[in-house]
């Protein structure tokens, strides 16, 4: 559990509310925690809810999107819900949070909200044996469009 000061807290907003995103953080004020910032429970859509014990669904389609998606850099996970099934995205932004041009922090928040419990390692590696994403293809396929992307910006 960490602890920050309210002091801290009014000072560095963003930065408590980022730690806050991965886990639990008390706030103290005179050597007394006197609240908590937790990150919300994850989103559920009806869609996901009424197909739990199906398969995720993995096509060129949804690649596609989760390759633009990522491109983009959003991290706003009511985008990354609509994209496809959340257990399978919270296991690419994790895989994401190692690559080089991804801020770590943020991508590990996002996987949290999208399926709590992605970022252990334990819950990371029976994502990696089961998953329909094959980083071998779906990390080639980011990286040129990001330099696509690039290129139409210079």
């Amino acid at each position: 559990m960490q602890t920050v000061h309210a002091t801290a807290l009014k000072n560095r907003l963003g930065e408590v509310l980022a730690r806050a995103a991965l886990g639990p953080v008390a706030i103290q004020r005179h050597g007394r925690v006197v609240a908590w910032l937790v990150p919300p429970p994850a989103e559920k859509t009806r869609k996901s809810a009424a197909n739990a014990s199906a398969p995720p669904r993995w096509n060129r389609r949804t690649e596609e999107r989760v390759v633009e998606l990522c491109a983009q850099q959003d991290f706003r996970p009511s985008r990354w819900l609509r994209a496809g099934d959340a257990q399978t995205l919270a296991g690419v932004a994790t895989m994401l949070a190692s690559e080089n041009g991804f801020d770590r922090t943020r991508m590990l928040a996002l996987a949290e909200r999208l399926h709590p419990g992605m970022t252990t390692p334990a819950a990371f590696n029976r994502w990696l044996a089961h998953t329909p994403v094959h980083a071998a293809r779906f990390l080639p396929q980011l990286a040129a469009r990001r330099n696509e992307s690039a290129r139409l910006v210079k």
